[in-house]
């Protein structure tokens, strides 16, 4: 992303707060959790996510993230609506669906914004509302989903994406389960295999903990 002004910025981080909204649609008609944990001896009764994530995923509602990144300007009042929007869901993901769960946006390059949510259960039920078949779409679907590594992943593509070799994903939303947790990772621009690679080690870290 190339350095823009102030004024500039600021529309793109709500660009990339759509994404929010877009995960929060694919969440709601693509994710049942129908095994819930936290019952199960020694299963843990909250979940906390952490600062940082490996690959250089930073906390969005830590001002300190943004510093090197196009945002730098506006850290500060990005970190603090993400401060109050990560402690509006972590009260309400546990209330609703009635097992630990906890989320948390993180930035990556300073710039990419990446959300993520962990259930304390068995997922498995991950699918968007439709999967067009690519031969009726004259090209690449504008969802489609996919097994990558161990994790499903939702792809969502741009409009008129055609040919043979199909233009990447405009946003990625994968899902991975192990040891009795469910991880939900999303973010635009950043390769599904990443993603799915970060929810493995973010899973394995907070099973040390349990």
């Amino acid at each position: 992303m190339s350095s823009r002004t102030s004024a500039t910025r600021t529309p793109a981080w709500a660009g990339i707060a759509f994404g929010v909204i877009l995960l929060g649609i694919l969440a709601a008609f693509a994710i049942g959790l129908p095994k819930a944990v936290d019952d199960e001896p020694g299963a843990q009764t909250e979940l906390t996510l952490p600062d940082t994530l490996p690959g250089g995923y930073a906390a969005a509602d830590d001002p300190a993230s943004f510093a090197d990144g196009d945002y730098a300007e506006q850290g500060k009042s990005i970190a603090e609506q993400e401060k109050a929007n990560t402690a509006y869901g972590n009260r309400v993901l546990p209330e609703v669906l009635g097992h630990a769960a906890a989320t948390r946006t993180y930035v990556l390059d300073g710039s990419k914004a990446v959300f993520v949510q962990v259930f304390a259960a068995e997922g498995g039920a991950f699918a968007p509302n439709s999967i067009p078949d690519p031969e009726g779409t004259s090209g690449a679907p504008a969802t489609d989903l996919a097994a990558v590594g161990d994790g499903a992943c939702i792809l969502s593509y741009g409009q008129g994406a055609t040919g043979a070799e199909p233009a990447d994903p405009v946003f990625s939303q994968c899902q991975v389960t192990r040891h009795g947790l469910t991880a939900q990772i999303g973010a635009s621009d950043v390769p599904a295999e990443d993603l799915v690679g970060t929810a493995d080690d973010l899973l394995d870290e907070l099973a040390q903990d349990r």
